[in-house]
């Protein structure tokens, strides 16, 4: 095999090694940073669950939790590049650099108390003592939205702060009026929520509805209207007995606006399909939702999922497609641009070569005219000297069997007149 054998051979190595590489990174699953919080928060535990689903479903997409404080702080972290996604809660935060991917959770917040109070509506609960639980703190700041809306100041009122724990005891001994509820009713009955506030309120509560969602959506985007649909405390009758209209706030996984959109409409698939396989071990994966895609929507949803949710979502081809055109133009030049290399060296080797049969021509002159049976020596050696080089071009693959059949013929021709010199000049 000659150089340009061995230099093709190295080439094609070259490149199968290169695409084995580009074939390998490309197979790696990519793992994004999910920042959430706090530790046993519902968030982090569906976070905990989807990072379990997809290392078992083992899907191209994996995801790392980056602990918070909370919402506001796991906004503030995909707002650094601390993270590539954040689950939060909206109403409380959400960062600048990230759309939304899912809605995770939906919940109704609703006021709850007893007949016994005679509150009938939000107004009446001047003068009350109104419970709510303290962390996180958006819900202390949502109750003050919802108490603004119908003129009710918070000096008005006593807002007593509650652990989970603590709304039971605190509704039986009379130390509240009534309960500002947010998570006991979501899209999926929250049977622990549920069943505390029948302990707290009885069989029979009140519920006081906020009828004036859609004022409050006008003014806070991260709010929306909805409705707490008949029966949703249970029981028989059904409680309530009417279906009543509400708010509604999500918890929502939001991604940086940086990601690339086919990352996320496949993290967007990857993670729906998990509300199958997750459904025994966390109920609440069945909440999961798409968000709205309408130009309008209150709260952005990141391209790339709203492609996948539209069914808009590019292929393979449809992404790379234009690079394939580009890559076999480019491939193309480089190969007519190679071979007009390739074949100009070929000729400047050839010539480069033959050029000791011009030699051996100019030396038949200097033969003849030779006089010196010492000098007529020298000249033989030289004579050799290029049969020697013209040997190796042959074998080079400089020279084909044409030139060396001219170059057999000029060798002969110069060893009969070096012979006819020898006898010339030893006659005289």
């Amino acid at each position: 095999m000659g150089r340009r054998g061995l230099a093709v051979l190295a080439a094609l190595l070259a490149m199968s090694g290169l695409v084995a590489m580009v074939f390998y990174y490309l197979s790696q699953p990519r793992t994004l940073r999910v920042a959430v919080g706090p530790l046993g928060s519902e968030d982090a535990r569906m976070a905990a669950a989807f990072v379990q689903g997809l290392n078992r479903d083992k899907a191209a997409i994996r995801l790392r939790l980056v602990l918070t404080e909370g919402s506001e702080d796991s906004a503030r972290k995909i707002d650094a590049g601390q993270a590539d996604l954040a689950m939060l809660r909206a109403d409380i935060a959400m960062p600048s650099t990230a759309d939304t991917v899912l809605v995770t959770r939906r919940t109704y917040p609703f006021f709850i108390t007893t007949r016994e109070t005679a509150i009938g509506r939000i107004a009446d609960l001047r003068g009350r003592r109104v419970g709510v639980i303290r962390n996180p703190a958006g819900n202390l700041t949502l109750l003050k939205r919802v108490l603004t809306q119908y003129e009710v100041r918070a000096e008005e009122l006593e807002i007593v702060d509650l652990a989970p724990d603590e709304v039971v005891s605190a509704a039986k001994e009379k130390r509240i009026d009534a309960f500002f509820s947010i998570n006991a009713i979501g899209s999926h009955t929250n049977n622990d929520g549920l069943r505390r506030l029948r302990a707290a309120w009885g069989e029979d509560p009140v519920l006081i509805p906020i009828r004036e969602a859609d004022a409050l959506a006008v003014h806070y985007r991260a709010i929306e209207s909805g409705e707490i649909v008949r029966g949703a405390l249970g029981g028989d009758p059904p409680r309530p007995a009417e279906s009543l209209q509400t708010i509604s706030i999500t918890s929502r996984l939001v991604a940086s606006q940086s990601l690339d959109d086919n990352l996320v409409g496949e993290l967007t698939k990857e993670i729906l399909g998990l509300r199958l396989t997750l459904a025994a071990e966390l109920p609440a994966v069945q909440a999961l939702e798409t968000p709205s895609t309408d130009k309008d929507a209150p709260l952005p949803v990141h391209s790339g999922a709203a492609a996948y949710i539209d069914g808009e979502q590019e292929t393979f081809f449809d992404r790379y497609g234009d690079w394939f055109y580009i890559g076999a133009m480019a491939l193309s030049a480089v190969g007519t641009g190679g071979a007009a290399l390739l074949g100009r060296e070929s000729a400047n080797r050839r010539r480069r070569a033959m050029s000791g049969l011009d030699e051996l021509l100019a030396l038949l002159a200097t033969i003849r005219a030779c006089k010196d049976e010492a000098e007529l020596g020298r000249l033989g050696r030289e004579a050799d000297q290029i049969l020697t080089r013209v040997l190796a071009d042959y074998a080079k693959g400089d020279l084909d069997t044409a030139a060396l059949a001219a170059y057999r013929l000029a060798i002969d021709q110069v060893g009969r007149v070096v012979t006819e010199r020898q006898l010339a000049l030893a006659e005289s």
